[in-house]
């Protein structure tokens, strides 16, 4: 166990170990499928748990920026234990199963984190809803065209 009380670590023989994280709350809590994994910072980066669905027991799907979106282990995310729950999954056992699914689907057909496109906020709404949103691209989009409006009205003349 690393610090006080960060995570649970899985033994490494096969057994499914319950993965424990900080929520923005505050509290910890187990982890379940379809829960967002933030990376503080600015900009942050997200990540979704899905379970242990890869070949090799991979069991979060991670869309690193400018890149094909791809299933890695939790137990070996670097800095893992700043990660913060967002978004909180699912205990259903049918929204369980599509949710992998469309890890599945997302991983097979290569999608790529674009950051003014298809981002990582994207992707991991598709895995847990199977809808694309991003609430961080609609948010900089309008600043940045109320900016722009802005110049365009005040700033412009001489």
């Amino acid at each position: 166990m690393r610090g006080e009380f960060s995570f649970i670590q899985s033994s490494g023989t096969g057994d499914f170990s319950m993965k424990v994280a900080k929520h923005v709350g505050g509290q910890f809590v187990y982890l379940m499928v379809g829960d967002e994994l933030i990376v503080p910072g600015f900009p942050q980066h997200k990540m979704r748990y899905v379970g242990p669905i890869g070949p090799r027991g991979e069991d979060v799907v991670d869309p690193a920026k400018g890149q094909a979106a791809r299933l890695v282990h939790f137990d070996y995310l670097p800095n893992r234990d700043q990660l913060l729950v967002g978004e909180r999954g699912t205990s259903d056992w049918n929204e369980t199963l599509q949710i992998q699914e469309r890890a599945h689907d997302v991983i097979e057909r290569g999608v790529v984190n674009l950051t003014l496109r298809q981002n990582c906020e994207h992707i991991g709404s598709y895995i847990r809803h199977g809808k694309p949103e991003s609430p961080q691209l609609r948010f900089w989009v309008g600043t940045a065209a109320a900016v722009a409006m802005g110049f365009a009205i005040f700033g412009g003349g001489k």
